[in-house]
């Protein structure tokens, strides 16, 4: 593969891609999921919870050291990015039901890398 071509795919972060020196041929998958790493603080997203988030083990130390010993209540979330720190990912927003912001169920918090996907960018 041509040191260029494989520098600018480095580059990519809206997808996954899977190649090498080797490669002569690359599916890009369409997605509307965006890549955590490719978060930005201050912008919005619409993010989805892992059901461990949500359900976690009696000795899940995210709800008690990272999250003042709240869980969240709804899969989805209408988020701002605040901060990132090793894989942890701090959001302030809204549950969302329906696509509806639920106003009263707020959220301030961190969850893993592996804890979330993001399913749209809302604001730039």
């Amino acid at each position: 593969m041509n040191k260029i071509i494989k520098d600018q795919l480095n580059k990519v972060r809206s997808v996954k891609l899977n190649f090498d020196d080797h490669t002569t041929h690359i599916d890009i998958p369409k997605t509307e999921e965006v890549i955590p790493l490719a978060l930005v603080e201050g912008q919005v997203y619409v993010i989805e919870l892992e059901d461990f988030i949500l359900n976690p083990l009696q000795n899940s130390t995210l709800a008690s050291n990272w999250n003042s010993g709240k869980i969240p209540k709804y899969k989805r979330y209408q988020v701002e990015f605040i901060q990132k720190m090793s894989n942890m990912y701090k959001f302030n927003g809204v549950a969302l039901d329906n696509n509806q912001p639920i106003y009263s169920e707020n959220w301030f918090g961190w969850f893993p890398e592996e804890g979330f996907k993001v399913i749209s960018l809302l604001k730039q």
